[in-house]
Order: C-alpha cells, then structure tokens, then sequence
C-alpha cells in the first residue's frame, strides 16, 4: 500500500534524501551510485592569474621649464610616472605661481606650437617611458592684484 503522501501528490517517486550520491524512494531503499566518473581536472584549475599592479614602478625625473623668456628661476623638477597626466603637469605648474596663470601650452622635450600637448593625455602617450624628460610650458599671464 502506499503511503498518505504519496497519493496527496500523486507522484509514483519523490527523493526524500538530496545527497547526490544517494537518492531514497518511496520504499526506503538507497539507489545504488554508479561509480562516478572523475571528470578530467583542467591544467589551470586552481590556479590564478597574478593582478596586475596598479602602481607604476617606473619613475620619470621631469624638469619643467618655462619657454621662454629663459628664468632659471622658474624651473623646477618633479618626479612622477610614465603614467602621469599633462593635467597634473600644469596643476603643479599653476601652484608654482600661485594661481596667476592660465591658458598653459605644454610640450614634452621640446616647445614647438604643433606639438603642444592636449591635457588629458599621458607621459607615456608622449613618448615618456622612464629615465629624464623636459616639460616645456609658456602661459598667458592672468590680470590680477599684481599686473595692475
């Protein structure tokens, strides 16, 4: 005869045990496991990639210099990374004035207006790898408290 719960369900088998090795049924008795087959083990299983740095081991010893005209007075060097924006360049270059600059061209290694340096890109993008480098800059001069 078979039991209450299987006639409100209805259902000839329903597993009471959910271990997947072993399954019972309605008599109670254990499905015997097939001998599970091992499924072949990847070679990268386990293993991880290492993550990438985010710190830039590389360092560039940049000397910022105003074009012109030539003041030593106004250079100045500055140590940052290949992965250095132009922006961070002229932020440094603009508290070094204390504010009263503006409108900055920058050129890497050498100032020429076609290769003035669009602020979003990096040392890198400029042929910066490491090593020395030279960052030349010219300004408009900003009407303040001292100009006038």
């Amino acid at each position: 005869k078979a039991p209450v719960w299987l006639k409100r369900c209805g259902e000839p088998f329903a597993p009471v045990s959910w271990r997947p090795d072993e399954v019972v049924g309605i008599m109670g008795k254990k499905a015997k496991n097939k001998e599970r087959e091992e499924r072949p083990v990847s070679q990268w299983e386990g293993k991880h990639p290492e993550p990438k740095s985010r710190v830039d081991e590389r360092r560039v010893n940049a000397t910022v210099k105003l074009a012109a005209p030539v003041c030593s007075l106004l250079e100045f060097k500055l140590e940052c990374t290949p992965s250095t924006k132009i922006s961070y360049l002229v932020d440094r270059i603009i508290d070094r004035h204390g504010g009263s600059i503006s409108d900055l061209s920058v050129c890497v290694n050498r100032f020429h207006p076609e290769e003035i340096v669009h602020r979003d890109k990096t040392l890198e993008q400029c042929g910066v790898f490491g090593g020395d480098c030279i960052i030349y800059y010219d300004y408009v001069p900003r009407a303040g408290a001292l100009l006038q």
